[in-house]
Formats: C-alpha cells, structure tokens, sequence
C-alpha cells in the first residue's frame, strides 16, 4: 500500500521507485498486483505527464493514507510499551519559527531522549498542513492559521506583533510607537501567504501611502533590509540579537496601540493519537518558552485537549 500511495502523490514511476529505494520494475509489478487483487485500474499511464490517478484510484488514497496513519500509530503503540522514548520523529516547522525554536527544541530532546531521532521538515503553513494529511510529519510546530476540520491546532503561546527598525531611525531610541506614527514610512514585508495578510491588516492602520520598499521570503533578509534602512518591518518573533548577518544592528519597538495577538503552538491530524514522543516533544517545548525571556505565563488555557495544558501570553503595553 506504502507503494501506491508513493507513486499517486509523486506521479511518477521513476521518481516513487527512487524515494522508495527499489527498482522501476518491482513496483510497477506490485501496483499491477494490486490493480489485480482490488479488479479495477488506479492508474492512467501517460507518456507525457507519467501517472494519474483514476477515480477508483483516488477513493483509494484516501483509504491508503488511513491505513499507513493506523500502521504507524500501532507501531508507535508498540514502541511506547518500552522505558525509554525512541525511534524516529518527524516534525514539520514553519520556516520563521525554525531558527527560534528547533535548535533549543532539538538540544533539549537530545539531553533528555538520546535514542530519538528526530527529523525537521520546514515549510510555509499550507506544504505544513499537507505533510501532516499525508503523513510526512506527526506533528508541526506553526501558527493558528488556516486550519481545516481534520487538524487541531494546541495553543502554546501568543505573540503579540512589534515593528523592527534600523538601530539608527529616529523612532528606535523611543522604545515605543503608535501606529500612527509609521505613517510615513515605507514597509519591508515578509511575502509568506497567512505572514504577509497579517502584516498588511497592521500596516493599514499606519495609514502609510509609500508601496512596500521590498518584498523577501527570507526572515534574516528582511531584517538586513530593516537595518540598511531600507524601511521598516511588522513582525512577531524576536531575535536574541540586534545584529544581521551583514554587520547591520536593528532595534525592537513595541506598539503601544491594542493590537491582535497571533496563536503558535503544535498542530497535528484531528483522528491521530499522539505519540509517546510526541508528547515528549511538546513537553520540551513548554520548558524552552516557560524559560524564554518573551513569553510568561498566563493565567487561563485557551483550550483543553491531549496535549493543552495550558497558554502562554506576552503582556501588552501599557499606554501612556
């Protein structure tokens, strides 16, 4: 079944074959195999654009990838009947939260779990979902957005938004800005899909005529850019340094106006039980932020669940 599945999501009989580690002709005979076994063609073979699907090929995968998720979960049952937690994990990792939180995550699962080996799959929110229905990932480290019905999503922290600056703008050594005071100043935004509409709902209460001074899909460019005094940035993750890759140094400035949080915690299938590492996973985690200068503790969870217990909130401001 592992072997349909592989070729339905790749297309491609050559290309299935090599991420399975087996010859083109061993799996094409297991797939006509199955199409023997079930009496029904799965696939259209098409010189030109490989394979595709049929529709009986296609309620097929979806029962397929039920199937491999139910096998998985046996096996992660029988490993959490061991002491020790082991084996493999993957984990998915939107591609801003990476850098903050899979080194210390990894470093902490390493001194506490040494026999675990853990993969880190990083990727925008939407390929994150993906991996998650298809199975290449168990759980992803991402922010609450655009979930489905089949995910569910635990809250581990909210982060409120700031505006970086370069060090030397003339707003930087007041600590503090009002929305309203970024009304003339052009915006370096981050071009990630869900990342970029949050920033653009922010810069629209600047009431800032100027287009955007540049666009990049690179969390460190966009800082870069911010301290060359390319512009200025909205975002929410802070850095434990002020200086860039290129020497340049940028200042955080909160935002004194009452401004929307945004949700970061662990999202993994609705129907899938959480594994033994899993859970070790995100009880690492809750150390990291418990410890971590930017996040303390609330005093109410957001949510309960198998892995909830509790949320995490970044106090606001006090205006003047």
């Amino acid at each position: 079944m592992q072997y349909f599945v592989t070729a339905a999501e790749t297309s491609s009989i050559s290309n299935a074959a090599k991420r399975l580690h087996i010859s083109q002709s061993t799996l094409s005979a297991a797939i006509q195999r199955l199409e023997q076994q079930l009496g029904t063609q799965l696939f259209l073979r098409q010189r030109a654009k490989g394979i595709v699907l049929t529709s009986h090929g296609r309620r097929l995968l979806a029962q397929a990838r039920g199937m491999l998720r139910s096998a998985r979960e046996f096996q992660q049952y029988r490993e959490e009947t061991k002491e020790e937690v082991r084996g493999h994990l993957d984990i998915g990792c939107f591609t801003t939260l990476t850098p903050f939180l899979v080194p210390p995550l990894v470093r902490r699962m390493r001194e506490c779990h040494p026999q675990l080996s853990i993969r880190i799959h990083e990727a925008d929110v939407d390929p994150l979902h993906r991996m998650l229905r298809e199975g290449a990932c168990e759980i992803a480290l991402t922010y609450n957005l655009g979930l489905s019905d089949e995910l569910v999503f635990t809250e581990l922290v909210r982060l409120r938004p700031h505006v970086l600056m370069a060090d030397s703008h003339p707003l930087a050594r007041s600590g503090s800005v009002r929305l309203a005071d970024l009304a003339g100043e052009a915006f370096v935004i981050l071009d990630l899909p869900h990342t970029h509409q949050l920033q653009k709902q922010l810069i629209s209460q600047t009431r800032s005529k100027l287009p955007p001074a540049a666009k990049t899909t690179s969390f460190e460019t966009m800082r870069g850019l911010v301290a060359g005094g390319v512009g200025v940035a909205i975002f929410n993750q802070r850095v434990a340094t002020p200086m860039t890759y290129d020497g340049g140094r940028v200042s955080v400035v909160e935002i004194l106006d009452d401004v929307p949080t945004i949700s970061m915690g662990v999202t993994m299938m609705a129907d899938s039980r959480p594994s033994r590492s899993s859970r070790a996973l995100v009880t690492a985690l809750r150390s990291i932020l418990a410890r971590s200068h930017v996040e303390t503790p609330a005093a109410t969870p957001r949510r309960d669940g198998a892995l909830a217990e509790g949320t995490w909130a970044r106090p606001a401001p006090v205006p003047p």
